[in-house]
């Protein structure tokens, strides 16, 4: 009742092309439908696409001579406009109600590739976390707020067990190797969670996947400090 009443107050409108929503939603079906979902053929480390036949459980060139410490690494839509549109929206424009409708993508892919599967329905879904100064500047952060609406979705635990010391520089105009030294001793986990990780798998939830510097980081630490015994990278978009 109180969703339909402010539905009749501030009706809702599509995120991306404006048609008049029901019951909360924010991304009509029309639009859902057309957003470009990863599919078959894709890199097995890192979920990079490739079009054309190739084979399956192949590995892409960016990853050859690479280690990663998470297991591996999907994403649910590729990198084009109307994902990017959405996830800026999300991030800078501060509006996480898109997470609801957003998760559901994340909610396709964890149903849909059997090795997140293989992790477990207990998997803890651990979102990366923002500095609390730029958390604080964007009003939240767009990582938990998919974590959260996911786990609603999916009944897998959140932890939200991650935090950053220190600001780091942005990572959009960085490369690989800078990425990584800028992100080296930016986080740890947090003291209340170490036992609770101890030998569980995880499933790191983030925004966009680009070079997968910050989920190597990210995975180094939960596994370092909190034994954890597997991690898995579920993103919206690959970048």
């Amino acid at each position: 009742m109180i969703a339909r009443f402010l539905d009749f107050i501030y009706p809702p409108l599509c995120e991306l092309c404006q048609t008049p929503l029901q019951h909360g939603r924010s991304i009509c079906s029309s639009c859902a439908d057309l957003l470009p979902r990863i599919k078959e053929p894709f890199c097995q480390n890192c979920g990079e696409t490739f079009d054309g036949n190739l084979e399956q459980g192949f590995r892409c060139q960016n990853c050859l001579g690479l280690t990663h410490d998470f297991h591996f690494a999907r994403a649910s839509l590729k990198g084009l406009a109307l994902p990017f549109h959405l996830v800026h929206s999300l991030k800078y424009r501060r509006r996480f109600f898109l997470a609801r409708d957003l998760a559901e993508f994340l909610q396709e892919t964890l149903e849909e590739d059997p090795r997140f599967r293989d992790l477990g329905n207990d998997a803890l879904l651990i979102p990366v976390p923002l500095h609390w100064r730029r958390q604080q500047w964007r009003q939240g952060n767009q990582a938990f707020e998919l974590a959260r609406e996911l786990s609603k979705a999916s009944g897998n635990p959140l932890a939200n067990a991650l935090k950053r010391n220190r600001s780091t520089q942005t990572q959009t105009k960085l490369n690989r190797k800078q990425r990584l030294s800028n992100l080296r001793g930016a986080f740890h986990v947090k003291k209340a969670h170490l036992e609770r990780l101890r030998g569980t798998n995880a499933i790191l939830i983030d925004d966009v996947f680009t070079t997968g510097a910050t989920a190597h980081e990210c995975t180094r630490v939960l596994k370092r400090e909190a034994k954890v015994s597997k991690v898995a990278i579920l993103t919206l978009v690959r970048g």
